[in-house]
């Protein structure tokens, strides 16, 4: 395949379909610049003598905790803050008023969540044809999802502005026809899929308590422990675990300071991305009017 003019898409999620903050998480651009991304990411993997890595993996091993580290370096410096690729993250509470409704159908959801993601991400790039290789996962529908993707516009908004030239020719539909169903062991695009998509939930379950300890960090040569944890066995490996991914967290966000990439965990007190255009965009995604409801699962 000709890499040279073509646009790849790589995702994974998490959350699924078990827990109250669910993600998704797509990494985009010129597959020539993902090829090289992907390059890049196999030799942290091999310098670590790590196989995969997930940020349910993020613990008290040490191998794996650099190698997440020096995926999510890599992909910040030289990459998104070069525009070679887009890192999108789309976070939904399924207690908030779209989704805390009887009978939802949580796979049916996660096809909605993908079609809006994969729809903003195409629109950012303006480019029509796309490769997409998520996550295996048989309990999402790729085929109906690619048919809603092909209907939809690239550019919408074209169609509502006044005749005055002949925008015709610009006014085209996606084209997602090539989906390819990947493991994520053997492809680290994906393995930093499911890194963005981790950060993100845990951001929403552990953002209050990752500020405090990030602050305490900063400041301290000896590091307070936030409350929840203070009274606790501090050998514990869950505690371990968690200070371990506050501290990621926190890398990533000096990462994102030191590039401009305008990823804010201070102001919401979760990872969140004021301008939707920017390279990095965390979408943590609010019902949009009273009629935006998951949909329904038949015959409840």
């Amino acid at each position: 395949m000709d890499n040279s003019n073509t646009f790849s898409i790589y995702s994974d999620e998490t959350g699924l379909f078990d827990k109250r903050f669910q993600a998704i998480a797509l990494i985009s651009g010129p597959t020539v610049h993902l090829l090289q991304l992907r390059e890049r990411l196999q030799l942290i993997l091999n310098e670590n003598h790590v196989a995969e890595i997930k940020f349910s993996e993020v613990r008290t091993h040490r191998p794996k905790i650099l190698t997440a580290q020096g995926f999510i370096g890599c992909s910040v410096r030289e990459y998104t803050s070069r525009q070679k690729c887009r890192i999108g993250v789309l976070i939904w509470d399924t207690q908030d008023l779209r989704h805390a409704i009887r009978g939802r159908d949580d796979v049916a959801n996660v096809g909605i969540m993908y079609y809006r993601l994969l729809t903003h991400t195409a629109r950012q790039w303006k480019h029509v044809d796309w490769h997409f290789y998520p996550d295996t996962n048989s309990e999402i529908n790729w085929h109906d999802i690619a048919s809603f993707l092909n209907r939809t516009p690239l550019l919408p908004s074209i169609c509502r502005l006044p005749s005055l030239f002949d925008l015709e020719e610009d006014i085209q539909s996606m084209k997602f026809n090539e989906i390819e169903p990947t493991d994520s062991v053997g492809e680290p695009l994906i393995q930093l899929a499911d890194l963005f998509a981790g950060m993100a939930r845990f951001s929403r379950e552990e953002g209050q308590h990752c500020l405090q300890w990030l602050e305490s960090w900063g400041n301290d040569e000896q590091l307070h422990l936030p409350d929840f944890i203070s009274g606790m066995d501090a050998i514990d490996d869950t505690i371990e675990t968690k200070q371990n991914r506050y501290k990621l967290i926190g890398k990533f966000c000096s990462l994102c300071r030191q590039s401009k990439m305008g990823v804010s965990l201070r102001e919401k007190r979760y990872l969140w991305t004021r301008n939707p255009s920017n390279a990095i965009n965390f979408w943590n995604y609010e019902p949009q009017h009273e009629y935006d409801q998951a949909p329904i699962r038949g015959n409840i």
